[in-house]
């Protein structure tokens, strides 16, 4: 099932390209393009660099980003940022094509899966169903923040899991590298949403306190783990002496709002050409909205079996 929807979301991106390519990357001409992966493979990533190459692209770091946002700095030219959330092992792979094309990223850290070596979901794709109906990934997103920690714990008794994410001598590299900019993902990557007021302080305080003290700089930066935030969210990273954060918001910069800046995300297990449609823009205009409707009929159709 996984290769069909590779192929098929890479198909559809070749036609959208063929049609809308030149007309999509016109705005770029005046607008910044802000992507972000999670863990791609060297070749999707190299894929991705290339076509940016070939298009016009600059790479800028998130500095020149930040001063593009404020308004110091006026677009000239295509511009791209990119950053990585997470912090997976994979992403060293990626340190030579960095090289290569002197590629400026951020890295936005999550403190406790350095220390422990994996990410709370990963355990979680092993839950069984519970008296509290909790039997997937996306259903412990939906629960307090307490009591899906409380499920988590319980299962890292159990498990037993290779390491995915950087350790700390990883991480220790990666910041004294010149194209890495490393910046915060919370202390636990929880849903912030879910959280008590006391319990979403210290993942913004501590995560950033903890970084600095590991690396001996100063953290900024800040990405918004699973793209939820509110008002407390907004607050906390001023309280805290972030001066930037970024969403999973697929719009374009909207100046003077350096705590809500936009990033596309990129699909790890996607291939290229659906990538490339996201980056531009295509995929969420073409594509998304027949997706919804898909899976609201879909669900609608569930609903009434059910009742039926």
């Amino acid at each position: 099932m996984y290769k069909l929807r590779q192929v098929l979301g890479s198909f559809i991106g070749l036609i959208l390209l063929i049609f809308f390519k030149k007309s999509a990357l016109e705005k770029f001409n005046t607008q910044v393009l802000s992507i972000y992966f999670h863990n791609p493979s060297v070749y999707l990533f190299k894929g991705i660099v290339r076509f940016l190459k070939a298009s016009g692209f600059q790479f800028i770091d998130q500095k020149e980003y930040y001063e593009l946002a404020i308004g110091n700095q006026e677009v000239s030219g295509r511009k791209v940022f990119i950053s990585f959330d997470d912090a997976w092992q994979g992403n060293l792979k990626l340190i030579p094509i960095l090289e290569k094309y002197q590629i400026p990223i951020s890295l936005f850290v999550p403190v406790k899966p350095v220390v422990t070596g994996n990410y709370w979901w990963e355990y979680a794709a092993y839950l069984k169903s519970d008296t509290l109906n909790i039997n997937a990934i996306e259903d412990l997103k939906k629960v307090p923040n307490k009591k899906r920690m409380e499920v988590i714990h319980k299962l890292m008794q159990e498990l037993h899991l290779k390491r995915s994410a950087i350790n700390l001598k990883e991480l220790e590299y990666l910041h004294n590298h010149p194209l890495v900019t490393i910046g915060s993902h919370t202390y636990h990557h929880p849903i912030t949403i879910q959280c008590t007021n006391d319990e979403l302080d210290f993942e913004y305080r501590e995560s950033k306190k903890t970084l600095e003290r590991w690396l001996n700089t100063s953290i900024n930066s800040f990405a918004f783990p699973n793209g939820d935030y509110d008002a407390r969210d907004l607050n906390l990273l001023r309280e805290h002496g972030y001066k930037m954060a970024f969403t999973t918001n697929p719009n374009l910069l909207n100046r003077g709002s350096v705590f809500e800046m936009p990033r596309i995300s990129m699909n790890t297990k996607g291939g290229r050409y659906e990538n490339i449609c996201r980056m531009l823009g295509l995929w969420h205009k073409y594509v998304k909205p027949i997706q919804i409707r898909l899976k609201s009929a879909s669900h609608k159709f569930k609903i009434e079996k059910q009742f039926s």
